[in-house]
């Protein structure tokens, strides 16, 4: 079956090599920029994801707005040997999150790609505790509030960091300490919970809505409604003729849950098995 799928994949379908680009071909245009947002100053509220590129038009009275800064507590360092440090943009709030390692990138992305959740607030401001008696003060990672209201504070450590960094006592004395006013669940993250597959899965999500095209999604929604059973993404792809433009309104579709994907924490790929959802 594997042998099969390979010899379809790459003569049959003539998937993975070059082929021409017809002159008609013309990419989905996203409907606002990658990063910050049109506004009309003084005008536009500070809720808002801002105009789109044909509400924009030729007017004179709209400016781009860059992402607005971190509300870190805290300034990271952006020069390490051992890590990857620096900022992304939070799509939802237009707002810079900051991260120390990829772990802390991944689990950005990851709490990025959850509609559930509504607000992500990095390194808040540092809590304090005692352990063995003395007296501590601690930076968490992250913290997410739901649409419920529920807040959760994430500690981001690698598994083999955790008992030298005493992590886990940490969590426990903050949470006795600051649960519920600071946070309803205080989490212990590893590489365990944020897997590669995962992570990088929710990357690629937060790829895809950086550069939405409602129209297109709309139409991709409506195609899977009508064939109505599972599909792999790679068929959709070659009945649309749009590889990078299906593949970016799927993942659109899988963040609106309009849509779900088999097996959704493995590694995403075009062979991935979609199934439209009814539109409520």
């Amino acid at each position: 079956m594997l042998e099969r799928r390979v010899l379809d994949y790459l003569t049959c379908k003539e998937r993975g090599t070059v082929r021409a680009i017809p002159d008609s071909f013309e990419f989905a245009r996203a409907d606002r920029p990658a990063a910050g947002r049109l506004i009309v100053p003084g005008v536009t509220p500070d809720d808002h994801p801002g105009l789109t590129f044909e509400e924009a038009g030729d007017r004179t009275d709209v400016a781009w707005q860059p992402p607005r800064g971190s509300t870190a507590s805290r300034e990271i360092s952006l020069k390490s040997a051992s890590s990857i440090r620096g900022h992304l943009v939070d799509i939802s709030r237009n707002r810079l999150l900051s991260f120390e390692s990829i772990l802390e990138y991944l689990m950005a992305n990851i709490v990025m790609a959850d509609k559930n959740i509504i607000l992500v607030e990095d390194q808040p401001a540092e809590l304090p505790f005692d352990l063995d008696g003395n007296p501590h003060r601690h930076t968490i990672d992250f913290r997410t509030t739901s649409s419920s209201r529920m807040r959760v504070a994430y500690a981001v450590k690698p598994e083999d960091q955790l008992v030298r960094d005493q992590t886990i006592r940490k969590m426990q004395a903050l949470a006795s300490l600051h649960a519920p006013t600071f946070a309803d669940k205080f989490i212990v993250c590893t590489e365990a919970k944020i897997t590669r597959d995962y992570g990088w899965n929710a990357v690629d999500i937060n790829e895809a809505r950086a550069v939405r095209s409602q129209a297109y999604c709309d139409h991709v929604l409506e195609v899977l409604l009508g064939i109505g059973r599972p599909i792999e993404i790679w068929r959709l792809q070659e009945q649309l003729g749009d590889e990078s433009d299906v593949w970016n309104a799927v993942l659109c579709l899988l963040f609106d849950r309009l849509i779900q994907i088999e097996e959704p924490r493995r590694r995403f790929s075009d062979a991935s098995v979609i199934l439209p959802l009814i539109r409520h």
